[in-house]
């Protein structure tokens, strides 16, 4: 029997697996598979060509946009257009099926319930639902890391100052010798009026990792609620949210996971999923059971990029969680050993053990302002970076050896 062009959409929409994904055919004609060897340069060199970023460009900014893999820019296109011929209820209908499915997914990824986890529309809304929706009071005490993104920080500030509640903040050592160094001062802050420790897994201003798994599970034991802001980690590290033992989770999907723009997560335990109130409450809105259908009913929103997402989640899959957290290592690695060699002027603001930071560089040049050499860095030789904290390089698999090196040459060249 002919399928209806509604069903055969949905069942395309569906049609997502993670068990590998076939490649558009004029980037190859096999079907992407792990690598054999993380060292294997050939393999990174030929997965190069799964996105569409120009040959003479070198997009080192992932811990603020990553290019998407031609595939998920191909399924966005491919919804957004379905979408422009159909724009009916009746049509739009089917995208709740597709959403369900990335929520599934999603949930997986973290080690998260399905419950448990909802689509927003970045990290910044998902931390604005926990500072908005928590019932906290005067006499309540909020940590807070100094490093903290802004939506993790200022909005606890401002919250603060409406309804009454402390915030204090505080810092951790710059060149940590060990975990206990970056545990301590948090250790220190505790008090009995403290309800909640916030903090980002790698900080976007230092490149510092925090040892979250230490931080949530000691404030636990205290019946103190952490929610760790995971935009710098989702996607470029392994992260296990119930193993971690974190309270809430939040985290964007255009970051370290190369997926579809304009999403990110928001994961609430179980247990403290009453302690939320909805921060937006769009139509169609109901009291519910679940962290999306509760507090994730945001109003009209462009449901083919979430509707993406398997697609996303399963060209991750395919390369192995394992082998993009292993690659980033060993790219930011090599890129401070290249640095450190060639650059020896440079001045390092991020640790240079790699169990104290993440997927981000982030440097100095004496005399030279961040912002130029940001500027010189794109406009002369075509490599995106950031001015965040000092000069910041964040690369990932879609950069190889030979762009470390090109990038490197740049910078030695602008230090001059």
């Amino acid at each position: 029997m002919q399928l209806s062009p509604r069903r055969k959409f949905l069942q395309q929409l569906l049609a997502a697996s993670l068990t590998g994904i076939a490649l558009p055919s004029f980037a190859a004609s096999t079907k992407l598979i792990a690598p054999t060897s993380v060292a294997d340069e050939q393999y990174w060199e030929n997965l190069k060509k799964q996105f569409s970023v120009p040959a003479d460009y070198v997009m080192m900014n992932a811990a603020n946009l990553c290019p998407g893999p031609i595939i998920v820019q191909e399924k966005v296109l491919e919804l957004t257009n379905a979408l422009n011929k159909d724009v009916s209820f009746q049509y739009r209908a089917l995208f709740s099926a597709t959403r369900k499915k990335s929520v599934s997914l999603l949930a997986k990824f973290v080690g998260a319930d399905e419950s448990e986890l909802g689509i927003t529309r970045n990290t910044s809304e998902s931390n604005c639902m926990i500072v908005h929706g928590l019932d906290l009071k005067p006499g309540d005490e909020v940590i807070i890391w100094e490093q903290n993104h802004p939506s993790n920080n200022e909005v606890w500030l401002s919250q603060a100052k409406r309804v009454g509640f402390t915030v204090k903040k505080i810092s951790v050592p710059a060149e940590p010798k060990s975990v206990n160094d970056l545990v301590q001062p948090f250790v220190k802050a505790i008090t009995s009026a403290t309800k909640l420790i916030t903090f980002s897994h790698v900080s976007n201003v230092s490149g510092l990792a925090l040892p979250v798994k230490e931080i949530c599970q000691l404030a636990k034991a205290r019946g103190i609620m952490t929610h760790v802001d995971g935009a710098q980690t989702f996607g470029s590290m392994i992260i296990d949210v119930h193993d971690m033992g974190c309270t809430f989770y939040t985290a964007s999907t255009h970051k370290w996971l190369m997926g579809s723009f304009e999403n990110g997560i928001l994961y609430i335990n179980k247990e403290y999923f009453g302690r939320i109130w909805p921060a937006v409450i769009g139509g169609g809105w109901k009291e519910a059971t679940s962290v999306d259908a509760q507090l994730c009913v945001l109003g009209q929103r462009n449901e083919p990029s979430p509707a993406a997402l398997p697609e996303a989640l399963a060209f991750h899959e395919t390369i192995g969680k394992k082998n993009i957290e292993t690659r980033i290592v060993q790219l930011n690695t090599y890129l401070k050993q290249q640095l450190k060699k060639n650059v020896p002027q440079a001045t390092f603001v991020t640790p240079l053990a790699p169990e104290f930071s993440g997927g981000i560089v982030i440097f100095n040049l004496p005399g030279k302002e961040i912002h130029e050499v940001n500027d010189k860095l794109y406009h002369t030789y075509k490599i995106a970076a950031a001015p965040s904290g000092g000069i910041r390089l964040s690369p990932h698999i879609y950069n190889t050896m030979k762009d470390i090196d090109y990038v490197v040459k740049a910078i030695g060249e602008l230090a001059k």
